[in-house]
Parts: structure tokens; sequence; C-alpha cells
């Protein structure tokens, strides 16, 4: 067996009572099943990038600012990516996308999967958010999660999925498996 995927988990809601983080935890929780993955939980509060203004072109390795330039070695780690979305205004939330729009060519050539919330699970966040990953040139995959009635899944902060959430959870680790392998591979 191969060494395992390098996943980022990213929590892409900063707000207060935020659904983000039991959900992620939950994602990596299920991961740790998955010997192919190596599942590491990225939390935008702990990162504090400010509003993206072009500071530095988004050229690889081409950053001058101190911050950003740890950013793209976070985000250049990593073999694939799970962003954990909700839906705030029938789309995704600033924070997440600044951290996209913060760095660019260490996001190409990477898988990229959803777990979504809010709304009708997120369906418009994620819908907005599979045109920007492209855009970024990386693999969105069709196995997205869109948890439904998340606030009735959340017992003393911890978040249990149903059936369903566990087994599109399941197909979207086998996808980007797949695709993380095949992209490594090629990106190799």
């Amino acid at each position: 067996m191969s060494e395992p995927l390098k996943i980022l988990v990213i929590l892409g809601s900063v707000r207060e009572g935020r659904m983000a983080e039991p959900v992620g935890k939950w994602v990596c929780a299920q991961a740790a099943g998955r010997p192919e993955l190596d599942c590491e939980l990225v939390d935008l509060k702990d990162w504090d990038l400010p509003f993206y203004a072009f500071r530095d072109p988004p050229a690889k390795g081409n950053y001058t600012d101190p911050l950003q330039r740890r950013w793209a070695e976070k985000v250049a780690s990593a073999d694939g990516y799970i962003l954990i979305c909700p839906e705030y205004n029938h789309g995704p939330p600033a924070v997440l996308k600044n951290a996209l729009d913060f760095v660019y060519a260490e996001w190409n050539r990477k898988p990229v999967t959803y777990v979504g919330y809010g709304g009708n699970g997120a369906a418009r966040s994620i819908e907005l958010l599979t045109c920007i990953s492209r855009e970024l040139q990386m693999a969105p995959l069709e196995g997205s999660v869109h948890i439904m009635g998340v606030w009735g899944k959340v017992k003393e902060g911890v978040f249990t999925g149903d059936d369903k959430d566990l087994k599109w959870l399941g197909h979207g680790f086998d996808e980007i498996a797949w695709w993380g392998n095949a992209l490594k591979a090629a990106r190799g």
C-alpha cells in the first residue's frame, strides 16, 4: 500500500456557534478508519487571513507576505481538500472564499470535495464553490455531502451523521482517494 494521502479538512466558517467545527471533527473521525487518507483539520479561525487585496501575484512561491507564504505552504502540503461549508445568503462564507483566493498555484491539480450544511444542504454554496475550484484548477468531485437538518444532529457539541450522511461521506472518501492518487501520480 502506498503512503496515505494528506487531506486538509478546512472549516469554512468562523462564526460564533458555527456547525463547521462539529461537522469537520466528524469528517476527520470517519476518515480515521480509512488507511489511505490522513486528514488534518484546518480551522480558518486559527489563520486570521486578512481580506485578500492582491498583495502579491498568485504565482507559486512568489509571496512576500509571511502569512501568505505560510498559508501557501499549508495548502501546498496537501494532496486534496474537503471543504466544510455552510450556506450563508445562498453562497459560501466570505472567509472561505478569501482563503481560496489567498494563494493560487498551491491548489492546482488536486481534488476537492465538499461537506455542506444549511439551506438545502448547502447546495447553492457548493455549486458556487465548484465553479471557484475549477478556476483554481482544482478537480472538484461529484461526491459532495449535503447535510440536512444539521442542528438536530448535534448534541453537546458533537455531530452524528445519519445513514445518508455516512453513505455520501464514504463515497466522497472513495472519490478523493482515487482522484488524489491519480493526480498525485500525474503531478509527480
